[in-house]
């Protein structure tokens, strides 16, 4: 195991050879070290990180899996793994290696996820948070067997129901909101579509109200207690929403109120969690069901598909990776088009 002086930086450095976990020869270099002595012990603990095989710990392999999707996903997703390994994973099998986890291990792992009072929801991402990072360590320690195979996924991977407004509920719920700033918000989020992570960053630039287009190229997550802009989660989820005339009109008007409005400037600046107390409060004065926030995202669907909007359009009007997203979530809300096909048969 070489290292190496630098004249120049007056430090040692190591350079070296290794075999990675998938077979392939890699070089590795690392520098600064004031003594050949950190040189040598950082090698050696690189080189020993990297040896995978039965006896690897659960935790090592969470450890090792972050540190590989962390350059690959969204700060929020991240966050979730994190959050998954430290309350629900690591302290059940941190210290267990990965050859020694069986069936009967990951059973009574789901059952205490079944009763534990958690979310059907949150135990399905939970249960594939695991099946995931232990097909990322098998893989690595050339595990061939899988507790998992043969146990069914526990928990839903979606609500059972879906909730929406008609448009007649809608516009009894909102004829009641008197705050200009909670009223545009909800009009951007029943005629667009769009989610409250993706209305919150809105800037002036990206309300287009001249040419009719919202454009929709950030998401604002809370983590931790700190307001977080990124990307769309999705390439699709970077798009252009056509605005009705209506709400264009409404959107100009606002931003003209808007004090020393520039291209940068956020629409809306309030608290997520400022849309949740209005929406409960006018909903139920206007004696309609109540419903989250995200569900008006559901009730533009609605929307639209009773108005035979097609399902392409709407694919791409909310930003979903393929029109079979679309259909999986909302294909329950079209009406059955049997009879149509019937009676356009008998009239031919």
């Amino acid at each position: 195991m070489p290292c190496y002086y630098d004249e120049n930086t007056k430090s040692w450095y190591c350079k070296f050879n290794y075999t990675d976990w998938d077979g392939q020869s890699r070089q590795k270099m690392k520098r600064g070290f004031q003594k050949k002595k950190d040189a040598k012990d950082w090698e050696s603990r690189f080189i020993a990180s990297r040896k995978y095989d039965s006896k690897t710990t659960i935790g090592k392999i969470t450890t090792d899996f972050l540190q590989e999707i962390t350059p690959r996903r969204r700060y929020t997703t991240i966050n979730n793994y994190q959050n998954a390994f430290k309350n629900h994973i690591n302290p059940h099998f941190e210290d267990l290696p990965i050859g020694a986890l069986t069936e009967k291990h990951v059973v009574e792992w789901q059952n205490r996820l079944i009763t534990s009072g958690l979310a059907d929801t949150y135990i399905n991402k939970l249960d594939t948070i695991f099946r995931t990072v232990y097909k990322f360590g098998a893989r690595r320690c050339k595990i061939l067997d899988n507790p998992f195979d043969g146990l069914e996924k526990i928990g839903k991977g979606k609500a059972q129901t879906m909730q929406f407004w008609t448009l007649d509920q809608y516009r009894r719920f909102i004829a009641l909101v008197d705050d200009p700033v909670k009223y545009i918000a909800f009009e951007l989020l029943y005629y667009t579509g769009i989610r409250l992570g993706e209305l919150m960053p809105l800037t002036a630039a990206d309300a287009d109200t001249q040419n009719g287009i919202l454009y929709i190229n950030k998401s604002l997550q809370r983590v931790k207690g700190t307001d977080i802009i990124t990307p769309p989660k999705t390439a699709k989820g970077t798009r252009a929403i056509i605005m009705p005339r209506f709400l264009c009109d409404e959107l100009a008007a606002y931003k003209e109120r808007l004090y020393g409005c520039e291209d940068n400037t956020r629409l809306f600046t309030m608290a997520k969690c400022a849309l949740y107390y209005p929406m409960k409060k006018y909903s139920k004065l206007a004696d309609i069901p109540q419903i989250r926030l995200h569900d008006l995202r559901h009730s533009h669907v609605a929307l639209l598909i009773e108005h035979n909007v097609s399902p392409l359009v709407i694919a791409e009007r909310l930003g979903h990776e393929s029109i079979d997203v679309t259909l999986g979530t909302y294909g329950h809300l079209y009406p059955n088009k049997q009879q149509e096909v019937a009676d356009i048969l008998d009239n031919l």
